[in-house]
């Protein structure tokens, strides 16, 4: 679940504004260091390029593997820069003094000085094992269809296998601004889950998140059930299709995208499969309460330090269960011996509709109404989503004449071959997501009657 783990989150190019003689000053890249805590900082670099006479500004967090993170409002007007990238709520305002730009991060409720200079330090991206580098033995076509429950455009990409298309899954990512590649830490999880798909007879769409790419639409303001509505409408959009009648549609939800699925398809009894990838099947508090506890008890925090820790994690969690205002959640967390400056950050973020909505809700009360065959699948180390009390959660609630699930030993949340399973191996693991699971999934697809 990306929003819980990554300070920054990856977006990518929309409209920018600007005028091109007033742009010139800017035009390159410019390097500072973002103090995320007392003890720690973070270096940010931004490009500003020009197109025709607009603006563009992209941003780069080389330590979190991110790269080309587009600002989706750009303007310099006389020497004050303003950016935005409203899908995960950054902006930075900036003024030009004396060659540099000095100015304020923000994202969310945090809040942070920040100082650019120009810089020839450029850190590229380096492409993962399974990205695809040759001519794809497949069809890919560049689509878009709208929501018509909320108004907005999606727009993704459909890749489809030689001949009849007998089966057709739709990607649903995890948590915080994605786009249709599923770009994170390093890796293009969904443009290599496609892949592997497709080269195995399944066909794929996937698409960027709502407000997010060349997708339009509030990401900010939505939650889990409004991305439900974005599925069925990638559903509605290649159910229309004549050449899809006699096609399978399904899902596939990784993290938060299986919750969105199970939603979605439980409101949508037309689907013909669903697979969760790593996907909640107890409430989004217990899951934040286990992963809390099984992430600092992996990385060494001591048995009395980790007890405390998980009673204040229950506490704050039951607090915004039972409906906590944000100004109360800040007294609560500084009672809990939490700084005021995290206290005021997290508490906005805490107590936004996702964040409630997620916390409230348990998966449970969805997967009961699903009549449809289901495949739910874990990595054994995944310390986001943790497998056993998840897949049992889900077992208890679904069919057992409709399910099929499997713990893979040794793999993570991302589904890579992993030694711990913590977040930070994520971007040091060259295999982006495991062959044997997407193998799995189309033999189990293409097995269904």
């Amino acid at each position: 679940m990306n929003k819980l783990l990554n300070f920054l989150f990856m977006t990518s190019l929309v409209l920018t504004t600007g005028n091109a003689i007033a742009n010139e000053p800017l035009i390159g890249s410019w390097q500072g260091n973002l103090a995320v805590s007392p003890t720690q900082s973070i270096a940010l670099i931004f490009h500003f390029t020009q197109e025709s006479d607009k603006l563009k500004a992209t941003l780069d967090v080389p330590i979190q593997h991110q790269y080309g993170l587009a600002f989706n409002k750009s303007t310099l007007e006389s020497d004050q820069l303003s950016l935005a990238l409203d899908a995960a709520n950054i902006q930075y305002q900036a003024k030009i003094i004396d060659g540099e730009l000095i100015g304020t991060y923000s994202q969310g409720g945090f809040k942070a000085p920040l100082k650019l200079k120009p810089t020839t330090t450029v850190s590229k991206r380096k492409k993962k094992v399974q990205e695809v580098t040759d001519i794809a033995p497949y069809t890919i076509e560049q689509v878009s269809f709208p929501n018509t429950v909320d108004g907005h455009t999606l727009s993704g990409t459909f890749t489809s296998p030689k001949g009849a298309v007998k089966a057709i899954a739709i990607l649903l990512s995890g948590s915080g601004p994605t786009t249709r590649d599923a770009d994170v830490f390093g890796h293009k999880v969904f443009a290599v889950l496609a892949d592997q798909l497709t080269r195995k007879g399944i066909a794929v769409l996937r698409f960027d998140d709502r407000g997010v790419g060349k997708s339009t639409g509030d990401f900010a303001t939505a939650t889990s059930a409004d991305f439900a509505t974005d599925a069925n409408a990638a559903y509605q959009f290649l159910a229309t299709q004549v050449r899809f009648k006699h096609s399978k549609i399904g899902f596939i939800g990784h993290s938060e995208g299986g919750l969105i699925g199970a939603i979605a398809a439980a409101n949508n009894q037309k689907i013909d499969f669903f697979v969760s990838l790593a996907g909640p099947g107890t409430s989004g508090g217990q899951i934040l309460i286990d992963q809390s506890y099984a992430v600092q008890k992996i990385r060494g925090l001591d048995s009395k330090k980790l007890q405390e820790s998980d009673k204040v994690q229950r506490q704050i969690i039951h607090a915004i269960e039972n409906g906590i205002s944000s100004d109360e959640l800040v007294t609560l967390m500084t009672s809990l011996n939490i700084s005021q400056a995290q206290a005021e950050t997290q508490s906005k973020q805490m107590t936004s509709p996702w964040f409630e909505f997620f916390i409230n809700t348990n998966p449970k009360q969805y997967f009961k109404k699903l009549t449809m065959p289901v495949l739910a699948l874990n990595g054994a180390l995944d310390l986001q989503v943790i497998a056993k009390q998840n897949i049992d959660g889900i077992t208890k609630a679904v069919d057992p004449l409709l399910l099929t699930s499997k713990i893979y030993p040794q793999l993570n949340h991302l589904f890579q071959p992993a030694i711990s399973g913590l977040p930070e191996e994520y971007s040091k693991i060259d295999i982006t997501f495991s062959e044997q699971v997407s193998a799995d999934i189309s033999q189990w697809i293409k097995a269904l009657n």
